[in-house]
């Protein structure tokens, strides 16, 4: 009976070492998988952090394409009153035509010169395409970060 239970301990023994051995690997194999986690969150934080430096990037081109907006608002402003004096200096020079009609080669060269310098004024004004392509890139860049924001938002949700 002694020999059985003896027996039997060993049995149990040699049971409970080959449980040991088994949980050991398995606890090497939590231990790799805890450490491909550990990279995976490394690489995931790196990819965040491009990610904030891109959309600082894209905020900062969005600051600059607002501030080359507002200087192309303020030339077509100047443009604008430049027109409104260069009308107001051929109506005059038109009324000079008229009162001097002896001279009137002299009085033409004048408004062509004129002329031209509106033309010239004019060639240099912003578009509306000019405008209408500014504000699309704008619309790209603001789809752009929002796009980025909603990734940041989807990775920390699924962290």
């Amino acid at each position: 009976m002694q020999e059985q239970l003896l027996l039997q301990l060993v049995n149990l023994v040699q049971n409970l070492a080959t449980d040991m051995q088994w949980i050991k690997q398995e606890i090497q194999t939590m231990k790799q998988e805890i450490q491909t986690m550990k990279q995976e969150i490394q690489t995931m934080k790196q990819e965040i952090q491009t990610m904030k430096q891109e959309i600082q990037t894209m905020k900062q081109e969005i600051q600059t394409m607002k501030q080359e907006i507002n200087e192309l608002k303020e030339k077509v402003n100047k443009q604008e009153e430049d027109i409104r004096w260069l009308k107001e200096q051929m109506k005059e020079n038109t009324a000079m035509i008229k009162a001097v009609r002896d001279n009137q080669l002299e009085q033409r060269s004048i408004q062509d010169a004129m002329q031209h310098e509106i033309a010239h004024i004019r060639e240099e004004m912003a578009t509306k395409g000019d405008i209408a392509y500014i504000h699309e890139r704008l619309d790209y860049q603001l789809s752009r970060i929002a796009r980025a924001e909603e990734e940041i938002h989807m990775l920390k949700k699924a962290n």
